[in-house]
């Protein structure tokens, strides 16, 4: 995938969290109506990345915050990875490469 379309769908991604936390503060809970579309782009990017890959994908999205956290993660040179948009992309391509 090219960095452009992975930077739309993971933008895309934050964008859609995003409304989906103002939503919820203001009562409307759509987890329900959302998690197919979820689904639909997980299985894409796993068929794409594979799982670990999918794994790096959605720590950085969702438990990293879209990197606004600050969480750190390190290859087995101790690397920096998976800090910024292009470093995730550039990781998880590897990793499809690589198998």
């Amino acid at each position: 995938m090219t960095y452009e379309n992975f930077l739309k769908v993971v933008l895309g991604l934050r964008a859609e969290s995003e409304r989906l936390d103002i939503l919820y503060q203001a009562g409307l809970d759509l987890i329900n109506y959302c998690d197919s579309y979820h689904t639909i782009i997980q299985t894409l990017l796993v068929e794409i990345y594979g799982e670990e890959g999918y794994d790096w994908i959605s720590w950085f999205c969702y438990e990293n915050d879209f990197g606004q956290k600050g969480l750190a993660a390190w290859d087995e040179n101790k690397n920096p990875i998976c800090h910024s948009f292009e470093s995730l992309w550039q990781y998880v391509e590897k990793l499809r490469t690589a198998s």
